[in-house]
């Protein structure tokens, strides 16, 4: 019994080993597959120009892509845009408002990013409130795809204006940023009581009793 027992857990080791090193090949193959190469004087590097172009080789620029397919790129393997919807816009005061930014992803190769925000040309940053809390990194963006992230604006003030300029920077290739820009025009108050707060509602009331109390006693 005991020798039945120690053969099949040999047995069963063997298929786990089997299996990791299954495994193993694919998760390399994958990886392998996936190549750029930095053209240089001294070690030129040859890929088509562009897809369904005929084979180069160059001394500047890279070869994207992947082993069996590589495409010439001047600048980097890694490529994006990005923008903002809407560009500009006026906010309700004090109402937490989501806009739509995008990343599309142009590059062969999938890519996070790094996201950043400055305001700029206000006379009052303090006015505008801006959270990308779970958006300063983006993930997983493969090739060609457009994901969409929603930061959230507050604005504290009407009279508050300026410019929200969000950066994205790509984990591939540091070097490569791009950015999108926010206009936010002079802005609306609440317009209905369901966008006041507790607070807010609690002191219209002392103020309405105060002021009625008082023209009763005048009157």
């Amino acid at each position: 019994m005991q020798k039945f027992y120690n053969k099949a857990k040999n047995m069963s080791m063997k298929k786990i080993i089997y299996l990791l090193f299954f495994f193993l090949f694919l998760f390399s193959s994958y990886f392998m597959d996936l190549v750029f190469s930095a053209c240089s004087p001294s070690t030129p590097c040859c890929c088509q120009e562009y897809p369904g172009g005929a084979e180069k080789c160059f001394t500047q620029g890279f070869c994207c892509g992947y082993e069996n397919e590589q495409f010439w790129d001047p600048v980097s393997c890694f490529k994006f845009d990005m923008w903002v919807e809407p560009r500009s816009t006026m906010f309700t005061v004090g109402r937490k408002t989501n806009v739509n930014l995008y990343i599309h992803n142009l590059g062969p190769y999938p890519d996070n990013y790094n996201l950043t925000y400055n305001i700029t040309n206000s006379p009052n940053t303090a006015l505008i409130k801006v959270d990308i809390t779970g958006f300063d990194y983006i993930k997983d963006v493969g090739p060609k795809e457009i994901m969409v992230v929603y930061p959230t604006i507050t604005i504290l003030e009407s009279g508050a204006i300026g410019n929200i300029f969000f950066n994205a920077t790509s984990e591939g290739d540091n070097s490569k940023q791009n950015n999108a820009t926010l206009t936010i025009l002079p802005s609306d108050f609440p317009l209905s009581l369901p966008e006041f707060d507790f607070f807010s509602l609690f002191v219209i009331v002392v103020l309405s009793g105060i002021i009625y109390l008082y023209n009763k006693m005048r009157s």
